[in-house]
């Protein structure tokens, strides 16, 4: 497969060896990481002028007891948008995601067998929020239970097969969203919990002040309690990775983020690419 096409876009820093296995490190720790000036600069550039494409049609997401924002249309995109849709759906990025996480999302990525293999290992040494060590024990209850959960339906309809379930094969779904004054997603009881590993990336989110709303709020099931909360930033690469227990939302887009136009007249809102990578 195609390594070109991470040279040809991330920040060159991100493709070194040390950098991954720090990256890795401090995501097998936290279960997340923020990967800041992820693109190259001028890829970032073209992406931002892109989005302001007057051609793209943007389809409102509902039902509004679920969720209200507005997704495109990929047969509208630009070509350089389309370009990145297709990167992020692209095996050099799920080697380099597993890379990053320690998770198994491609097959050529290590497996525990191989880390293993001709050293002691203490189970003691992964802390408890350890990805490997949730999926490890959740399988082992699995096991006993035949019930496969239902799809997520808090991400976007699966195109052209992109999720092909019972293969084996790692999948990833996503959208590139439009989030404006009034738009947000709410927690509700039909959103299906699975490991997964969600991937958000910023664009147009210049001086967005997490006041205005628009940040990803991740709770535990059944509690108000925020684990973590991820705020537009331009330019930033998120990943986290949640278990059965954890639930997310975007934060309501309030009246204040119009305080900004003042500053930015063409910006509304922004934009994020959302995906979400299964193992």
């Amino acid at each position: 497969f195609q390594h070109e096409i991470l040279y040809e876009w991330i920040n060159l820093i991100y493709l070194d060896m040390d950098s991954q296995a720090q990256i890795q490190e401090e995501f097998e720790e936290r279960s997340e990481i923020l990967l800041k000036d992820f693109l190259k600069k001028e890829k970032y550039q073209l992406l931002c002028e892109a989005l302001e494409n007057k051609d793209i049609q943007w389809s409102s997401r509902g039902p509004a007891n679920k969720r209200l924002y507005e997704a495109a249309e990929e047969d509208s995109l630009p070509d350089v948008l389309k370009g990145f849709l297709q990167f992020l759906r692209s095996e050099a990025l799920f080697l380099l995601l597993s890379n990053f996480t320690g998770l198994k999302l491609h097959f050529l990525a290590p497996s525990d067998e191989d880390e293993d293999a001709g050293e002691g290992r203490s189970a003691d040494t992964a802390g408890p929020s350890s990805p490997k060590r949730e999926q490890e024990e959740a399988e082992q209850q699995a096991e006993s239970d035949p019930h496969q959960p239902d799809e997520p339906d808090d991400i976007p309809e699966a195109r052209d097969g992109e999720i092909q379930n019972g293969s084996g094969t790692p999948v990833c779904a996503g959208e590139l969203r439009r989030w404006t004054h009034g738009h947000y997603t709410l927690v509700h009881d039909s959103q299906a919990t699975e490991f997964a590993l969600d991937l958000l990336f910023f664009c147009g989110c210049e001086d967005w002040d997490p006041e205005y709303g628009g940040f990803t709020s991740y709770i535990a099931k059944g509690e108000d309690e925020e684990l973590l909360t991820v705020n537009p930033e331009e330019n930033c690469l998120a990943l986290v990775y949640r278990d059965r227990e954890t639930m997310k939302f975007v934060k309501y887009i309030n009246h204040r983020s119009l305080a900004r136009l003042k500053k930015h007249p063409n910006r509304v809102g922004f934009w994020d690419f959302s995906f979400v990578y299964y193992e």
